[in-house]
């Protein structure tokens, strides 16, 4: 089986040259590459770097015994579909399981950022750390507004209105990582530089869930999303990743990997959205679960509230319920959570349906 994937050849055959993940066999083979490719950064924590290459290099590169793939750098984007008016709207919300509010836990929202909205800013700032690969900000702030909703349907403490829009874990901390810009789309390199920096940081900031309410189209072999989430999940972080949407057929990654919670959208009555994306990747059926994702209400960038559909909704309510969790059971692994969240699901029409 070639090294080189489908969508690097197509890149490389009309522009000449492109961006690659390059997958090492081994953290010591991560120099030689840099010395004689040009690299443009590096994620030592899934032995790979991202190489600018020419059809040569990428030649060159399959060749290497020390190489064990050469993937594309694919686009990514924010899986949503905002909408203006939010009246009538459901209104995620919790009031807490068994007196559960997510205190005491840190959530990771690796999204388009998060503004310091009232919701997560007041009465006490729970926006714990930011960290910007987008712009190098030094202050949290979101110029899409995906981020902020996200992290509002996952925490919100539900403060500008008066407590009726607000998140399943209201009191959980928040780490916000913006690896998304204005235009709700980037690329791997730059996901994956985010992971990278939650994987070196998690232990010290003490993330117990990350949300990553976005989605790409998934490699036939050696996914480096799916990978990078999956190298999150083995250093103790329940990962939960929206499933995609569009439609059956099409799950998004990292959702394709059987180590994260994937997670698809119902509507107010329980039913699966047309486009909420569904799947077989490596003979699995995905997404995990359902939760709730159209026409959803939660916090806006701009200081107020704005209405949401897709499964970019459905993953943070399902993120917040595994913050409930970490704030119940202290030593819980991310294959418990997931069991727990799946075996808490009602099987509604053929598919699981998580609601608090």
């Amino acid at each position: 089986m070639s090294k080189l994937d489908e969508g690097l050849v197509r890149a490389l055959a009309e522009d000449g040259s492109a961006c690659a993940v390059v997958r090492v066999r081994n953290s010591l083979h991560l120099g030689l590459i840099s010395r004689h490719f040009d690299v443009a950064a590096k994620f030592p924590f899934i032995n790979a770097l991202g190489v600018r290459c020419d059809r040569r290099d990428a030649a060159r590169l399959a060749a290497m015994q020390e190489v064990v793939s050469v993937t594309s750098q694919c686009r990514v984007r924010a899986l949503d579909a905002r909408e203006g008016d939010v009246a009538g709207a459901e209104t995620v919300e919790a009031l807490g399981v068994a007196g559960l509010t997510g205190r005491g836990t840190v959530l990771a929202v690796l999204d388009t950022g998060v503004a310091p909205h009232l919701d997560v800013s007041v009465p006490r700032e729970r926006i714990a750390e930011f960290r910007d690969f987008v712009g190098d900000g030094e202050h949290p702030y979101d110029d899409n507004g995906h981020g902020t909703f996200v992290a509002g349907v996952a925490a919100g403490g539900g403060v500008l209105s008066g407590g009726r829009i607000r998140g399943v874990a209201p009191d959980a901390d928040i780490v916000a990582v913006k690896v998304i810009g204005e235009s709700g789309e980037t690329g791997a390199f730059t996901i994956l530089a985010g992971m990278q920096w939650l994987f070196d940081n998690c232990v010290r900031l003490g993330v117990k869930v990350a949300c990553m309410s976005f989605g790409a189209d998934p490699l036939p072999s050696a996914d480096p999303l799916k990978l990078g989430a999956e190298m999150l999940s083995r250093r103790g972080i329940t990962v939960v990743c929206a499933a995609g949407n569009s439609g059956a057929g099409k799950l998004k990654s990292p959702g394709i990997s059987p180590e994260v919670i994937t997670v698809g959208a119902v509507d107010g009555d329980m039913r699966v959205a047309e486009f909420s994306s569904s799947g077989m990747y490596q003979g699995v059926y995905r997404p995990d679960v359902c939760a709730p994702g159209v026409a959803v209400k939660g916090p806006d960038a701009g200081g107020t509230y704005a209405l949401m559909t897709g499964t970019s909704v459905s993953a943070p309510y399902v993120a917040g319920a595994c913050c409930l969790l970490h704030e119940r059971y202290k030593r819980l692994t991310p294959r418990d959570a997931k069991r727990m969240i799946v075996a808490s699901a009602r099987v509604l029409d053929g598919a699981r349906v998580f609601r608090l």
